[in-house]
């Protein structure tokens, strides 16, 4: 008499170990995240070229053809969550932690050179862990000589002790302003970012560069040529208080 088999029962104990391990049913599984980077939406005026950005106030006029800035790390938030301060001071290393509940995205430095065209372009993919995620923090950072910032200023020397760079012209004269600013950005997400398992979201950083040389009110422009400590000082705040983030899944610069 033959022996009764046993497939069928195996069969079935491959089927389930084959489900427990798909990575969508797995609340621990990473997802892929998209960061972009853009300066204007679809909307915005952009120069003949597509590689300028113009505002203009009464007779004066601002023509921004480069925009780069140094970050240090790059984070996102959980709902919910808390990041942990970090620190910004130049002998201070206390800024590599790194939590479940703001997990990393780049560290630093890492030099951001946005597109100034309508749309975003890709900066890098990361995987990072599925969840619900509502904010963004970027570090602005100005490199020193110190060992963690050697490998950048070797390849960037221009930026040794300069955390953001801009190139354009003023009412025909060309300029290039420079900023040491050390500072945290945090954006919160109007509408939470989903990262879900084994899926790829695209979040696009947006710094709107056309309010960076406004006055305060907005009504005239500030000259970036010999800026004074005041005028310093706005165009700084002016800088820190550009920058959104969003859920772009057609890369448009504007949030889905």
């Amino acid at each position: 008499m033959p022996r009764p088999t046993i497939v069928a029962p195996v069969l079935w104990c491959a089927v389930v170990l084959a489900a427990c391990s798909n990575g969508s049913t797995n609340p621990n599984a990473d997802g892929h995240l998209r960061v972009q980077l853009a300066t204007t939406g679809t909307g915005a005026t952009a120069g003949p070229a597509l590689a300028d950005v113009s505002v203009t106030r009464g007779s004066d006029e601002i023509v921004i053809s480069e925009v780069q800035l140094v970050a240090r790390k790059i984070k996102l938030e959980r709902a919910n969550g808390t990041c942990p301060t970090p620190d910004l001071s130049d002998t201070g290393d206390g800024d590599e932690e790194d939590s479940d509940e703001c997990p990393n995205l780049k560290l630093g430095p890492l030099l951001l050179d946005p597109p100034l065209g309508a749309g975003a372009e890709t900066s890098f993919t990361v995987d990072l862990p599925a969840g619900t995620y509502s904010e963004l923090r970027l570090q602005i950072h100005k490199p020193s000589d110190k060992a963690k910032d050697a490998a950048f200023l070797a390849a960037n020397p221009d930026f040794a002790g300069v955390s953001i760079k801009v190139i354009g012209t003023f009412n025909g004269t060309p300029f290039a302003f420079t900023t040491d600013v050390s500072a945290e950005v945090e954006t919160e997400f109007a509408h939470p970012v989903i990262v879900v398992a084994d899926g790829t979201t695209s979040l696009t950083l947006l710094l709107d560069v056309r309010g960076w040389f406004l006055s305060q009110g907005g009504g005239s422009l500030l000259s970036p040529f010999g800026v004074n400590p005041l005028v310093r000082s706005q165009i700084e705040q002016n800088i820190r208080r550009s920058f959104h983030a969003f859920e772009d899944e057609d890369h448009d610069g504007e949030e889905d």
